[in-house]
């Protein structure tokens, strides 16, 4: 018997409304408005509002351009905190995180580092972005999509259908606290501020059939994945705890599954097979070669390569932080480092962005705002917090890398702020899906 997809299919928007889809310019008139009142009310619009007002027709989008709004496919950086350490509390014998959640967000111009938008989304606790759609916990610590371009939610499966997370109920049968172990407990409404350390889709669900998320949780030990279809979280991959040993990023590429350890174990994931995934373990020697790497991500190519990137501090040097690029050769078991000119001719006339969204690898041609060779980056949950860098050697949390050059640009200055592994993320990039 067939399963029904346990997810409300996209467009559902439970707790969100979204207007009825119209077409104001069927009349004849509403195309012909004046640009100076077009201008005027793009203005007072929040960005999704004025990114769906430029998708209206050809004269409205012309209006957009002109008032400053980007065209909708443009990565965007999404910030949603700003708060001093003092305001964010932490009991370390519970696990615990009592954060007051900000009432907006801001999305700031990739073209004019200045320029900002504010939009006011749900108060959630934000886990982070894959394919234009922001991931979150709600105030059970579900995760749940949300896209703040059409305003849809999405929810995924529970949290209890993770084998590591038990609820514990009230007299009233209501879920006030969750069980990790047998000494661990967290009270329901803060688990999700700290539980997820990352998501990622292997496409967007407003494509329309079966997708499969994916999330690196429980301090970064742990690999579990449901399907639209299936409805139900899985476990696919586990780190032997004492191994010191933790999960870094995880992509989708060419149909399968890989994630990468902050040592610099490959794992690639077969999650075809109804009984439990089938896992083949790549680079399982621990990479002594450079012991400060604080950062590592994983990024797909359009033309078909795997690519690593890791942040690492060197010591004594005059640069302390450094950028290398990795090509994984998995059929050779073999990690191939491209230096300077060669990794910037490697990206093909292309950017990455990596962080707490799913690494993007995007086209000059169809995004000419960016930058050719050139690495954009956030801090994401997932680091060595042994080597984190200090801001006195450099690091600010969003930034660009010159491939070419090799070096450290600024980027966003108004999103600078004191960065600590212990604080909440509070920036993710995010790039619509073609079509919202």
């Amino acid at each position: 018997m067939a399963t029904s997809p346990a997810y409300p299919p996209p467009g559902s928007g439970e707790g969100f409304s979204k207007p009825p889809a119209t077409d104001p310019c069927s009349s004849g008139h509403w195309s012909d408005l004046p640009v100076d009142l077009l201008h005027r009310i793009l203005h007072s619009l929040e960005l999704p509002e004025a990114l769906a007002v430029a998708d209206v027709c050809k004269s409205w989008c012309c209006a957009a351009i002109a008032a400053g709004v980007p065209r909708s496919c443009t990565p965007w950086l999404m910030s949603w905190s700003d708060k001093p350490p003092h305001e964010l509390e932490y009991d370390v014998l519970l696990n615990n995180c009592k954060w007051q959640r900000p009432m907006g967000c801001e999305f700031h111009d990739l073209v004019n580092g200045h320029k900002t938008y504010e939009v006011n989304l749900p108060q959630v606790a934000w886990v982070g972005a894959s394919h234009g759609w922001l991931a979150a916990a709600d105030n059970l610590s579900n995760l749940l999509l949300y896209n703040p371009f059409t305003f849809t939610t999405i929810p995924l499966p529970p949290i209890t259908d993770l084998g590591c997370v038990e609820a514990v109920y009230d007299s009233e049968g209501s879920i006030v606290r969750y069980r990790l172990g047998k000494h661990k407990e967290s009270d329901a409404k803060f688990l999700g501020v700290w539980f997820y350390q990352k998501l990622v889709l292997s496409c967007a669900p407003s494509l329309g059939g079966d997708y499969v998320a994916m999330i690196i949780h429980s301090s970064a030990n742990r690999v579990s994945f449901a399907s639209a279809i299936e409805g139900r979280w899985r476990l696919a991959s586990t780190i032997t705890q004492g191994s010191g040993d933790r999960y870094a990023d995880c992509v989708y590429h060419k149909g399968r599954f890989y994630t990468l350890t902050m040592y610099g174990v490959l794992e690639m994931l077969d999650l075809d097979n109804p009984c439990e995934p089938r896992k083949e373990i790549f680079f399982t020697e621990r990479n002594t070669e450079n012991p400060l790497v604080f950062l590592r991500f994983l990024v797909s190519t359009p033309w078909g390569d795997l690519l690593q990137i890791k942040f690492s501090r060197r010591v004594h040097r005059t640069k302390r932080l450094e950028l290398r690029l990795c090509k994984i050769e998995v059929e050779n078991n073999r990690l191939v480092r491209l230096r300077s000119a060669v990794a910037a001719a490697a990206l093909r006339e292309h950017a990455i962005f990596v962080g707490q969204n799913h690494s993007v690898c995007l086209p000059i041609r169809d995004f000419p705002e960016l930058r050719s060779s050139c690495v954009y980056f956030t801090t994401p949950c997932l680091c060595n917090d042994d080597h984190f860098p200090s801001r006195r050697e450099g690091w600010k949390g969003v930034g660009i890398y010159d491939l070419q050059n090799q070096i450290f640009e600024d980027v966003f200055p108004s999103c600078e702020r004191g960065y600590s592994t212990y604080l909440p993320i509070s920036e993710v990039w995010i790039t619509p899906s073609p079509g919202l």
